[in-house]
Parts: C-alpha cells; structure tokens; sequence
C-alpha cells in the first residue's frame, strides 16, 4: 500500500514537473479567473508582486478580511483570491475590500475552485473532490505564479499550500506561505493546522 501511493505521488511529481518545464504548456491562459483592473498610474513590472490570498466561507472570510487590513496592498499590488465555487459571501467581500483601494494601477483576480470537502460530505468521496480542487489549484497557480500565499485554514488552503509546496520541492518557485491559525482556535491547531 505505501508503494502504491509513493509511486503514485512520485507519477503525480514528475508529471507536474514536466507540466511546468516542457514548452507545450507554455501559453498562459486567464479564462479560469475575472480580472478587475484600476486606472492610474503604470506600475513598472518589477515592483509588481503578487499575493494569493485564500477564502473560506463565513468566519474565514470575516476573520481574513480583518487581517487584510493590516496588510500594505500597495506593496502586492496584484491579488489573487481563491475562492470556492459556491461560496457567495466570500465574492461579496471582495467586492467591499477592492471597492474602497484606490492609487496606483491594480488588478486582481478572483479563482473560483471546487471545494476540497463540502461540510457533511462521506470521507469516502473527499479524496475526489480534493482531486477536482487540487486540478483546479495548479491551473491558477501556473496562471499567476503568486509572490505569497495568506491563508488562515478553509479545507481548500491545505490544497493551496500543498501546490505551493510541491512547486518548492520541484525548484518551480519559492513562494512563502503565510498562515494564520484561526482566532477561534485558542488550545490546538485545527485540523487544516496541523497538515
């Protein structure tokens, strides 16, 4: 059994290398994204960066909106949120969050992926569903080549953090990831914590 998934993981590693290194793939498509630009001023592209910021429903999405603004978004003048597909309230603080930015030129994107594990879901047909999330992930990822990720534990930012991961460990990128425990959290981690 722990052959089988390493060769497994090993296929899935070395099939994700090529993705990124064989020069078929390399046309870089945005349709999976909306794009929201800003007028202003040209930024010069080297100061750009980019961070992926990733939203869960509910209390995720408050406690993440709180912690973005004490975050200099001048700095990542370009953002992209990741978002699960049926997730409305997440979209409509986005909304309210970009509303008010105003200076330079900006963009962000918001990507909407499958839910890694929908709440009430059978364990039995999770791993599926992390798969269509996973797929997902890699697209938008291979899309924006973020600068950091800013998570704080929706089930979809394991499989964020383990793309970013894979993408260090196979010399891709090294894209830090920033992870803040929930607040509601106050004696052990949750379970998306201790991945």
């Amino acid at each position: 059994m722990v052959l089988l998934l390493a060769t497994i993981v090993g296929a899935a590693a070395l099939a994700l290398r090529l993705y990124f290194v064989l020069p078929v793939f390399s046309r870089r498509q945005r349709s999976t994204a909306d794009v929201r630009k800003r007028k202003g001023k040209a930024v010069p592209s080297a100061t750009q960066k980019m961070l992926c910021i990733v939203l869960g429903s509910g209390g995720h999405t408050a406690e993440m909106v709180r912690l973005l603004s004490g975050v200099d978004l001048d700095r990542y003048n370009r953002r992209l949120y990741i978002v699960g597909d049926s997730d409305v309230l997440s979209l409509d603080q986005i909304g309210v969050l970009e509303s008010g930015r105003d200076g330079e030129r900006e963009e962000y994107f918001v990507g909407r992926v499958p839910r890694s594990r929908r709440v009430g879901q059978p364990w039995l047909t999770t791993p599926m569903s992390v798969l269509q999330c996973f797929r997902q992930v890699i697209r938008l990822m291979y899309q924006h080549f973020p600068d950091a990720v800013l998570c704080n534990g929706p089930g979809n930012c394991v499989v964020v953090c383990v793309v970013v991961t894979l993408a260090r460990v196979l010399g891709i990128k090294q894209i830090p990831i920033i992870y803040v425990e929930s607040f509601a959290r106050v004696k052990t981690l949750s379970l998306s914590g201790k991945f």
